[in-house]
């Protein structure tokens, strides 16, 4: 099971999906904080990733089959896909062939993020760059294809926008287009306008839901901050051109980009736009706008010049140009074929290093003291208690953040840093300062949330804990592979349950929370699950409201006016996500 990193973060946005697709693309969350509002699976592109996996997320939780299911997409799923859509677009087999084994591998880069760090959604997006820009070739240029052809592309385009930086790919392509007008005709412009429709109607709700819920998301990564002059700014940006170009598959280098001189002109029409285009984004976009990691496009700028490099391998290995000219020419062509075959081979043994862990940027799997722990969670932390992390998590826990760890468990859990936050965004200390500096603060604090064990993760935490014994029950000891951590017990805390006032059961699930009072007839009753805007009552006459319970936290105060079961929803609305009482991102 793929650990290392992100790699957690990543299959809670996968559980996310699957549990709330095509219901709804995200909302409230009581995993975590007692309800918490994530939507950030929209804008980190997984839900392209979760799209291709959607039917097993309805049949396993993602951990049992989340390995496997990337080494499959990326080493045959992908690979076949871009292959057979060049092949679609006019290249021979031999050159598809090529595209197949080039997109195993475009860039060491596309390791680092899907295999290493665990951004396999975005990855995911990136790899289908090659069928849009070979697709939209065969409508645009070939004036090939129709219906077929258009609902491909359309959802090609839908796949590779749904991580929000490849929807520079699209805009890029827009311009092939625009250049490659002498190629125009109404029917092919019909069906190009027909895929362009059908892919901006199926990303309406992803944009939607960027635009007003995550729009927080945006503000952050769109921050200017002071860049250097022009002189500066020219250098770095070059200069973080060429690393990317380093990172590449020499072939793409050289018969993607360089090769598209020697390619046929509606081909360099229609590639060198795009490639350009995102080229100036890779090199200068940091000097803008140092937040946006807009530098990752490096890797479907790869992926899309693999259909150009495909061209020409399938003319180089195509027979025929050698043959018909002198000794000279086809000892020429002969040396070309196998520099380039050489290139490929080498290029494959570095795919293989990577799979067997033996690159520069190793997987990191789940080690066996996770597992213990999620059983130990599950035996000493009562079902309806939670468990909190003071201080901060970071990757202290099996070199992932434990995002995941609650599924894993079967428990609700409160930190700060679970889930991999930028480090502006959030505190990186837990609990809230509010509650942090004082016992009665954080007894308080742990009260109100039912919080019956505590892992201290940093020396601040563990002395905390440590200098009250009567509050806080020494438990165990806990070691990772990184270092070790203190488990204590609340002493006397609130009984483990979900009733701030009154009794009963309580089912909490993405966007549903329903609640069993013991009494129906009771006036209200309040459950230990954090107020948000977009909480609504489903059962008709039942009632519920906000409840302060100090200055800070606000719960949910249910009136069942009668009724045996009150089920709860929550609604997306049309602004922001607020922050957290504390003016933080809200997590």
């Amino acid at each position: 099971v793929p650990w290392g990193f992100d790699h957690p973060s990543f299959m809670f946005r996968l559980k996310e999906f699957g549990d709330l697709f095509p219901c709804a693309l995200g909302g409230y969350n009581p995993w975590w904080n007692a309800g918490i509002e994530h939507f950030v699976g929209v804008t980190s592109g997984a839900h392209g990733f979760g799209l291709l996996v959607w039917p097993l997320l309805k049949l396993w939780e993602p951990h049992v089959f989340y390995g496997a299911a990337l080494v499959f997409w990326f080493v045959f799923g992908f690979p076949w896909i871009g292959a057979a859509a060049v092949r679609s677009a006019g290249v021979d087999r031999v050159g598809a062939l090529f595209a197949g084994l080039l997109l195993c591998g475009v860039s060491r880069a596309s390791f680092l993020w899907m295999w290493h760090f665990g951004t396999a959604g975005a990855m995911a997006s990136a790899m289908m760059a090659l069928p849009v820009v070979a697709l939209g070739y065969r409508l645009a240029v070939l004036r090939r294809g129709g219906a077929g052809t258009a609902l491909a592309l359309g959802v090609a385009a839908w796949l590779a926008c749904l991580w929000t930086p490849g929807t520079f790919v699209c805009a890029g392509l827009a311009l092939g287009w625009l250049w490659s007008f002498r190629a125009w005709s109404w029917r092919s412009n019909r069906w190009l306008c027909a895929a362009g429709a059908l892919a901006l109607a199926l990303l309406a709700p992803w944009f939607w839901t960027t635009w007003f819920p995550c729009r927080n998301v945006l503000e952050y990564v769109g921050t200017a901050l002071d860049h250097p002059g022009g002189a500066v700014m020219a250098l770095n940006g070059a200069r973080r051109l060429g690393n990317a170009f380093q990172e590449w598959q020499p072939v793409l280098g050289f018969f993607g980009l360089l090769g598209l001189a020697a390619a046929p002109r509606e081909l360099r029409r229609w590639m060198l736009p795009p490639l350009l285009a995102l080229g100036a984004i890779v090199g200068w976009s940091r000097e803008w706008k140092p937040l946006s990691q807009l530098d990752r496009l490096a890797i479907p700028m790869a992926v899309a010049a693999v259909f150009p490099a495909a061209a020409l391998c399938g003319r180089l290995f195509g027979g025929g140009e050698g043959g018909a000219a002198g000794r000279g020419r086809r000892w020429a062509w002969a040396a070309a074929q196998g520099i380039v075959l050489a290139t490929v081979l080498f290029g494959f043994r570095v795919v293989y290093l990577h799979y067997a862990n033996r690159g520069s940027e190793p997987l990191r799997t789940l080690p066996p003291e996770i597992r213990e722990f999620a059983d130990w969670i599950r035996a000493a932390v009562p079902e309806e208690g939670r468990l909190g992390f003071a201080g901060r998590t970071v990757h202290f826990f099996g070199g992932g953040n434990i995002a995941y760890l609650p599924v894993l468990a079967g428990r609700e859990m409160m930190a700060d840093d679970y889930y991999s936050f930028p480090q502006s965004t959030i505190e990186y200390n837990y609990p809230p300062a509010f509650y942090r500096g004082t016992l009665e603060g954080c007894l308080f604090f742990s009260r109100a949330y039912g919080i019956t064990h505590w892992v201290a993760t940093t020396p601040n935490a563990k002395d905390f804990f440590a200098a009250s014994p009567a509050a806080f029950e020494w438990v165990k000891s806990l070691r990772m592979p990184d270092r070790d951590f203190d488990v204590y017990r609340v002493v006397g805390g609130a009984p483990a349950s979900r009733f701030w006032e009154g009794a009963g059961r309580v089912v909490a699930r993405e966007n549903q929370i329903e609640v069993f009072p013991a009494d129906a007839a009771a006036t209200r009753m309040v459950i230990r699950y954090n107020w948000r805007d977009g909480l609504f009552c489903r059962t008709p006459g039942a009632e519920i409201e906000p409840f302060a319970v100090d200055a800070n936290l606000r719960f949910i105060a249910v009136k069942p006016c009668g009724h045996a079961r009150v089920d709860i929803g929550y609604r997306p609305h049309a602004a922001p996500v607020k922050p957290n009482f504390d003016g933080r991102f809200h997590h």
